[in-house]
């Protein structure tokens, strides 16, 4: 059981956040302090697994708690809570400590959970569970953290480097870069350790994420296809190429047709808009998700059975527009997500690509911090495999 510590001088909000994380008892138990002084007495005798905790306190508030942790306490993660805003003042100060996520209060319950859950798997030493090394990789890139993974699998072991999510370096045995990156893809449930740091400055990867995922997918459909090796072929060597220009990759015709229907497999290139559209459906709660054109035309969908899919895309396209010029007009830039709650329960839309948007209906149990997680999971993934 992981132990939450939560830090504020509000005591309704910390009996609230108590009675609120009842639901959430068999993943993490919280304990509370009422200022930093306290917390450092939890923190002595605890063990604390995670801080959430306000900035302005009495006695010692969350910047001294802070320092406090920084230097007794460094490997332990953050989450700041502030009603302030994130001014420049509070973003110059918490600039030189270890916080992870910055909530607005106030906030609703399960983006606090999701943030919390988010931070216990980034934090947790040891083998992942329920996701693949590839999975926890993209994790941490959609969660813009600075962090450096130290990674075993089997008897093989590498190193992964990020820096505000971007991922500078990577290596294992004698690979290191783009050749590490396409070896370590393929790990499944590795054991992973996170440091909150980042242990390089230059950047050897050559691309993003996920396009070294999306090639090395490709490559590993395209051994698949191959005749089985004899016996003397077969035996193991270590791996290394280059990812392959792009000025010379040549596409299939249904390849070329997907460009023009994003709605058709990339054969050996990447995941379907369908297998996308599939892991997210998996979600509970969820009713129906779409993939629809700026115009409103469903470009891909899965639902369930009674559900007009039709109707959700002409209908979702006249919200999704109204929610992306009021972003702009207010000059709060462009639109991430957009949720609408209704009695029966909520309906998200966010961006993917330039031409198309996602929209996901869900019932009254659904879990909105998990749905956002996923989201930022899969849209750039899902943008990639419709082309759009």
């Amino acid at each position: 059981m992981k132990n939450i510590l939560i830090v504020d001088d509000e005591k309704t909000l910390l009996a609230s956040l108590q009675d609120g994380f009842n639901d959430h008892a068999g993943d993490f138990s919280i304990v509370t302090a009422e200022n930093g002084a306290k917390a450092t007495v939890f923190l002595k005798s605890t063990p604390i697994d995670l801080v959430v905790t306000d900035i302005r306190m009495p006695v010692m508030d969350g910047f001294e708690l802070l320092a406090y942790m920084s230097k007794h306490h460094p490997d332990i993660p953050t989450i700041v809570m502030t009603a302030h805003g994130s001014t420049p003042d509070i973003e110059n100060k918490l600039k030189y400590f270890s916080v992870s996520h910055c909530i607005q209060k106030p906030f609703e319950l399960e983006d606090l959970a999701s943030a919390i859950m988010i931070e216990l798997k980034l934090a947790a030493p040891g083998q992942t569970q329920g996701l693949t090394l590839s999975d926890f990789m993209q994790l941490v890139v959609s969660e813009e953290r600075t962090c450096t993974l130290s990674v075993e699998f089997g008897d093989e072991k590498g190193t992964l480097y990020f820096n505000q999510g971007e991922l500078l370096d990577a290596e294992t045995g004698r690979l290191q870069g783009n050749d590490a990156v396409y070896h370590m893809a393929s790990w499944s449930h590795a054991k992973i350790d996170i440091a909150q740091h980042c242990a390089r400055s230059e950047k050897k990867v050559k691309g993003t994420l996920t396009e070294l995922l999306t090639t090395e997918r490709g490559h590993q459909q395209d051994e698949q296809k191959k005749p089985p090796l004899s016996a003397a072929a077969a035996n193991p060597v270590a791996r290394t190429r280059e990812p392959d220009p792009p000025a010379t990759i040549q596409l299939s015709t249904q390849e070329k047709e997907s460009h023009r229907n994003p709605a058709i497999i990339k054969e050996g290139k990447m995941a379907t808009t369908r297998e996308i559209l599939s892991e997210l459906a998996k979600m509970q709660s969820i009713e129906a998700v779409c993939l629809v054109a700026r115009d409103g035309f469903l470009l891909d969908s899965i639902a369930r059975s009674g559900i007009d899919k039709e109707m959700i895309g002409a209908i979702a396209s006249s919200g999704f527009g109204a929610s992306d010029s009021m972003g702009r007009q207010l000059d709060k830039g462009a639109m991430q997500i957009s949720m609408i709650e209704f009695d029966k329960g909520p309906v998200l839309l966010a961006p993917i690509g330039s031409d198309a948007f996602l929209v996901i209906v869900a019932d009254k149990e659904a879990n909105l911090g998990m749905i956002r997680l996923k989201l930022k999971k899969h849209s750039n993934e899902l943008a990639l495999a419709a082309a759009i």
